[in-house]
């Protein structure tokens, strides 16, 4: 089915601009519903309206996209898996990241400290603050009162969503999931054998549910069977499998539901995959060699799965901080993958102060593109230099580029310094420009009436520079005399 536009969307809407949804007009809020920015329950019309009811239906069914999304959890951090719409991210944008899930036995001494650890992590790279999504309870005990025990606890100290695993006693799985089933946890999982006692459970609390299998017209079977009984959100995994030839099996599986789901629109296929990289530690000898070694054949599966849209997975190498390089790597590349390649990533133009600056404290000058903007502004700061950083709009471009397609330009910077009166705050008439930049340096010279001194061509040369080339009575003296 092809995607909706917003006028398809706009004709089913009553097209009152009432502004209940608080936008101003119907076409604005179907715009912003296309886009995910809103939802269908926020128009109090097609919620409360009978006469409206067809026109829901019908926008419900153009608005889910083919791999539906699947909602873990309640509150603040629920997460939503799934719900995309497309194979590549190139040909629109992944909406919903990979959520990363870290698995804990319910026996573990430690679990309080590891859950709190882990609820309280919190990573902050360009701009973006970066989270695990959730906990994966594992019943290593065997042990029915031990597993709720440790559900009830995790769910009083952590509002993560959890995901419950006991795949091999379904007793056991639904006497957990009794205890926190106003958490929304996700059921991992229901199988060929457990199908029936397992997805009549989660039908009746309203709970997602994993199908399970690595036979794959096993695993659709699955799916279709759990949705004739009721289910409304059910999560798929082939399996996760390590071993020589064993990684391209695994690949080659989720990408086979992935396009069944997208590109065929197959409804039982149509639905958000997950892996499992933390069942390395169940498959190889890790009696062997160093423990870093093995950690590492973990975070590659992750990585695998993340750069093609693995919809969730589940670590084990993470829970401890000596660990936290193995989450960094993840989060880092999960940040990338999941940037909508549509906008390009700005920060607000304006002057920055950064620490104490003096009347003589240099003024360098970047552009608007947040991958630029936040590494110059840390690197500075990392040089301790107090300063001032004057961000210009370059649409969102980088140096390179923006110079190149004319967006950072002289005009533009002698525009910016005069709006934030950059020159009010310092007792010199000084620019400094990136090295990227230096083919503006004579015309921003006549544009904003300055002495421009070109940059390193890269921030991490800040230091460096401030400490050779800063010298602002030497050149305001020569600014002086021309």
């Amino acid at each position: 089915m092809a995607r909706p536009s917003p006028l398809d969307i706009y004709s089913l809407l009553d097209r009152s601009n009432c502004g209940d949804c608080g936008y101003a007009t119907c076409m604005a809020f179907a715009t912003d519903l296309l886009e995910r920015k809103v939802t269908l329950e926020d128009c109090t019309h097609l919620m409360q309206q009978p006469k409206q009811a067809k026109n829901l239906a019908k926008l419900r069914e153009i608005t889910t996209p083919p791999q539906k999304p699947v909602i873990i959890g309640v509150g603040e951090r629920a997460c939503i898996c799934g719900g995309e719409e497309v194979l590549m991210r190139h040909q629109l944008t992944y909406y919903n990241e990979t959520a990363i899930f870290m698995e804990i036995a319910d026996d573990n001494p430690d679990l309080e400290e590891i859950i709190k650890y882990l609820t309280d992590l919190k990573l902050e790279r360009m701009g973006d603050v970066l989270r695990i999504n959730g906990i994966a309870l594992r019943c290593v005990s065997g042990d029915l009162d031990q597993f709720k025990l440790a559900a009830k606890k995790i769910s009083e100290i952590t509002d993560l969503p959890i995901m419950l695993c006991c795949i091999m006693n379904p007793e056991i799985l639904l006497a957990g999931a009794t205890e926190i089933k106003d958490k929304k946890p996700l059921l991992y999982g229901a199988t060929k054998d457990s199908w029936e006692q397992v997805g009549t459970f989660a039908v009746q609390n309203n709970l997602p549910i994993v199908a399970v299998s690595s036979d794959l017209d096993e695993l659709i079977s699955l799916s279709a069977t759990l949705q004739k009984l009721g289910a409304k959100e059910i999560v798929l995994d082939p399996g996760t499998f390590f071993g020589p030839g064993k990684l391209a099996f695994t690949y080659d599986n989720i990408l086979q539901l992935r396009n069944a789901a997208i590109d065929k629109e197959d409804p039982n296929a149509g639905w958000p995959v997950m892996g499992v990289p933390a069942a390395y530690w169940v498959q190889m000898d890790t009696s062997q060699g160093d423990l870093w070694t093995h950690q590492y054949q973990e975070v590659i599966m992750g990585a695998l799965m993340e750069s093609i849209d693995t919809s969730l997975i589940v670590l084990h190498t993470g829970k401890k901080k000596d660990d936290i390089w193995a989450l960094l790597a993840l989060m880092t590349l999960r940040q990338s993958v999941f940037s909508d390649p549509r906008i390009y990533p700005t920060a607000d133009p304006g002057l920055i102060q950064i620490g104490e600056p003096g009347d003589m404290a240099p003024i360098f000058v970047t552009s608007n593109y947040r991958l630029t903007k936040i590494p110059v502004e840390i690197d500075i700061k990392g040089a301790n230099l107090d300063s001032w950083l004057l961000v210009v709009n370059s649409e969102g471009i980088g140096i390179e580029s923006a110079v190149a397609g004319g967006q950072f330009n002289a005009t533009s910077i002698a525009e910016a310094v005069q709006e934030f009166k950059a020159f009010d705050k310092v007792k010199h008439r000084i620019l400094i420009i990136p090295g990227m930049a230096a083919r503006l340096s004579g015309a921003l010279e006549d544009e904003a009436d300055a002495v421009v001194l070109v940059g390193p061509r890269d921030s991490s040369g800040i230091k460096k520079f401030y400490d050779t080339r800063w010298d602002p009575e030497k050149d305001m003296k020569e600014y002086a005399e021309r």
